[in-house]
């Protein structure tokens, strides 16, 4: 499922990216799953990380496209970014943001068919990251959607998988900060868990491939919001 939002204050303009995405999704036989927002504010208020790609206009009432996008990469470094616009002299400072393409108005559908296969190709790139663990006596290539989790103890990470755990030095907020650990979810300070394998929550733990790890009353709050758009789509 490639989960897009389109921020743009015209309508037509927004229906057209939207009829592009079912267009595209019929002709590759992908799901994709399109948001708008007329409204950059609403988009940011609520914005919790839940999509691949954003397609954002320039010119906005309240706040323009550069401001928010600004504001967005507070929030997630990651996700894809492009801009849709007319202002071209505007588009290309992009990288200043983090943009990886803009696309000029009036969008047609060729481009902005090329524009979804260099997404996809991106994030089909994200979905094959592996990480090196080096422990005592080996390093270890682990696919990252193998994790099930990873916690702090004794001053060392243990990365758990389905089939076994590996030991390395490092830091939990060093994995936070790295794109292919996007899906997880810092639901204690020693506990970084892997949002695909959860399979519950309760009011004060949660149940990750058979392992019910606690989950702090402070963060039980984010973990529902970012759980339910990672895993249900967003809202809007």
């Amino acid at each position: 499922m490639l989960k897009v939002v389109i921020v743009e204050d015209e309508a037509e303009a927004s229906q057209k990216i939207t009829h592009f995405c079912s267009l595209y999704a019929s002709e590759k036989n992908v799901e994709i799953s399109a948001t708008a927002f007329a409204n950059p504010v609403d988009f940011l208020e609520k914005y919790r990380g839940e999509y691949d790609v954003v397609f954002m206009d320039i010119m906005m009432p309240l706040m323009d496209g550069m401001e928010c996008a600004r504001r967005l990469r507070e929030k997630d470094e990651n996700v894809l970014l492009c801009f849709v616009t007319s202002m071209a002299q505007y588009a290309i400072h992009g990288y200043e943001v983090g943009a990886f393409d803009f696309i000029l108005k009036p969008v047609g559908y060729a481009e902005f068919y090329m524009k979804l296969d260099r997404i996809l190709r991106i994030l089909g790139k994200r979905m094959e990251a592996t990480v090196l663990i080096n422990s005592k006596n080996a390093v270890n290539k682990v696919a990252v959607r193998d994790l099930t989790f990873v916690e702090v103890y004794n001053h060392m990470l243990i990365y758990h998988t389905r089939t076994g755990q590996y030991e390395a030095y490092g830091k939990l907020s060093d994995l936070e900060a790295d794109e292919r650990f996007r899906r997880f979810l810092r639901v204690t300070p020693s506990h970084l868990v892997n949002c695909d394998h959860i399979t519950s929550l309760t009011d004060d733990a949660m149940i990750v491939n058979g392992v019910k790890l606690p989950v702090s009353r402070r963060r039980r709050k984010e973990c529902l919001e970012k759980m339910a758009a990672l895993l249900g789509g967003g809202q809007g």
